[in-house]
């Protein structure tokens, strides 16, 4: 039976984890779970079970090691086919069953990625900081942390020592290391150039020191409109969700029963 692994990368306990219940809940030969969390989790919390026995020392901008020590515990099993990685302020916005469809339906990775823009002097966004030197411009590539890998790009991260060597020197690894380690391999074709999770950059936020917005209430009609969008666009997670966001509003859009 084939399995998609999600890859938990949290500070803490996983937020509105009753809405991760309900998605998951009948489909468990169909999943596995993996999580690790810079913090403690509580024994109530649905990850507490599924905490890896390493513990990798992050910080926000660098996460890499860590997120590779969760592939490295996936692949343990032979099931898991795709690999998603989850936050903790991710929600699922579809069923699992659209989820388990839409990613099994490719045999390639899925999420975006562009040449790397911080390396341009002069651009509003240069960052010297996130040129990955020695590696040749040309195969630096810039990508969303929340990937979705195949098996075999998943074994690739695992087995590289070299790529991440450098990527973990340099700021925000977790954006730069997945397409330039398949660049460098000659593998970005096999990367389908879409994204599964949503999130929400305002026009304004063109810093490096901008963070991208958090929802806080649904019952504000702005921010259900976007999530009504991001919805119907077919996204399949959000991300960003307050810790005490009012959910009810968007729970009644949601296509999965809330338990």
């Amino acid at each position: 039976m084939l399995k998609i692994a999600f890859l938990f990368l949290t500070i803490g306990p996983v937020y509105h984890e009753h809405l991760w219940r309900s998605f998951f809940q009948g489909h468990e030969d169909h999943y596995t779970i993996y999580a690790h969390a810079k913090n403690e989790i509580p024994r109530s919390n649905l990850l507490f079970p599924y905490q890896i026995p390493t513990k990798i020392s992050t910080t926000w901008s660098n996460t890499m090691r860590a997120q590779i020590a969760l592939l490295k515990e996936a692949l343990k099993e032979p099931d898991n086919t795709k690999f998603i990685f989850i936050s903790e302020t991710t929600i699922p916005l579809a069923t699992f069953d659209t989820v388990y469809q839409r990613v099994l339906q490719t045999p390639h990775s899925i999420f975006m990625y562009r040449p790397n823009p911080h390396i341009i002097e002069g651009s509003a966004i240069f960052d010297p900081s996130r040129n990955l030197q020695p590696i040749p411009a040309d195969l630096q590539y810039k990508c969303y942390q929340w990937v979705v890998l195949n098996r075999k790009h998943a074994q690739l991260m695992v087995d590289d020592t070299y790529y991440i060597a450098i990527a973990e020197q340099h700021r925000l690894d977790n954006e730069h290391y997945p397409a330039t380690l398949l660049a460098c391999h000659n593998l970005l074709h096999e990367v389908e150039q879409k994204s599964t999770t949503y999130v929400y950059w305002p026009t304004q936020a063109i810093t490096r020191a901008a963070h991208p917005y958090s929802f806080v209430n649904f019952e504000d009609p702005a921010e259900l409109a976007r999530a009504a969008g991001v919805i119907k666009a077919g996204y399949l997670f959000i991300r960003k969700i307050d810790k005490d966001c009012v959910l009810e509003p968007l729970e009644k859009l949601l296509p999965y029963s809330i338990n």
